[in-house]
């Protein structure tokens, strides 16, 4: 089966390269959209007790954290001024009137509503604390959370806003320390590859293999999104797992490849005895760690579930990767 793979991959070597390129274009246009549709959230059962409770506490008493956190600052003679309490009352009362909006507690409520709490303003009197819960589920709440930072948070009148919360600037965050590690990592690995095969096109398939692995698990994450939560720490995995099993692979092959020609015999029967030797070592390997993975499908906790979606997809990709191009 392997050896025969390898002679039809050799056949078929130019359409393999054109549904390569094809794949990436995809991958990259559609992909790279997954970082709009991610949660932050899938820490809890929704089944548990727990969970059970804490919506009842705030179906009942109106209980619960809260979605976001306004740290607003005043200048001058601080938020008990005359105009730091207008400013704060007039920012309270338009939130609260924002749609989506369920419960907001601020230091400039009326004192039967919790403001003047000592608890939520700072000891030097110059800053306070606006608490705001949203209504709906998840995916409603972070469009709401959105739109309430894009108004909010900056310069509002007199004051000055910053908002922070459970989530907020997650996926931004997450995209730059990506971006920032990959930085370092692939030129760190492409000198390494250079050392270890001593030419630039054997030393750039196995990177070429981890762009293709990393990407169209993006793309694999993005229609898993389509049907149901995927948390945002699974991208954490795919890029990961993504650069090193591609690379691994891609060494295993690569220099597999390179042995034959070394024997002296053509490169149709060098691809064929490459697929049957390692590229089936690949592809046994890639089933193990795909079906280790599977085993996270059974929590209820989306979060957990999205390492699962995540890597069963890269560990395809990359070995399919490793095997086929």
């Amino acid at each position: 089966m392997f050896s025969f793979l390898g002679r039809f991959v050799f056949r078929r070597r130019w359409f393999v390269l054109v549904a390569t390129v094809a794949f990436l274009a995809i991958s990259a246009l559609t992909g790279l959209s997954v970082f709009d549709r991610l949660q932050s959230g899938g820490f809890e059962d929704p089944t548990s007790e727990s969970a059970r409770a804490t919506a009842i506490l705030e179906e009942r008493f109106g209980a619960g954290s809260p979605d976001l956190v306004l740290l607003v600052s005043a200048a001058g003679e601080g938020v008990d001024s005359p105009a730091a309490t207008q400013s704060g009352t007039d920012l309270t009362e338009q939130i609260a009137a924002e749609p989506g909006v369920e419960q907001v507690l601020s230091y400039w409520n009326a004192p039967q509503e919790g403001g003047g709490d000592p608890g939520l303003r700072s000891t030097d009197g110059d800053k306070a604390l606006v608490l705001v819960r949203l209504a709906g589920d998840e995916q409603q709440s972070d469009a709401v959370s959105t739109r309430l930072q894009t108004t909010y948070d900056g310069t509002v009148g007199d004051l000055d806003v910053q908002i922070g919360g459970p989530g907020v600037g997650l996926g931004e965050t997450i995209g730059a320390d990506l971006a920032r590690a990959e930085s370092i990592a692939i030129p760190i690995t492409l000198v390494l590859l250079l050392v270890v095969f001593g030419g630039a096109v054997a030393a750039v398939l196995p990177l070429a293999a981890a762009a293709m692995a990393i990407l169209g698990t993006f793309l694999a994450l993005y229609l898993v999104t389509l049907a149901t939560d995927v948390s945002i720490f699974s991208i954490n995995l795919a890029t990961a797992l993504g650069l090193g099993l591609a690379i691994d692979y891609s060494l295993l092959v690569v220099s597999r490849f390179r042995e034959e020609l070394g024997r002296g015999v053509d490169t149709q029967t060098a691809v064929a005895r490459t697929l049957l030797t390692a590229g089936r070592t690949v592809v046994f390997s890639a089933v193990t760690v795909a079906v280790s993975l599977s085993a996270l499908l059974i929590f209820p906790l989306y979060f957990l579930r999205s390492f699962a979606y995540a890597g069963i997809a890269v560990v395809a990709i990359a070995a399919a990767a490793a095997v086929l191009t």
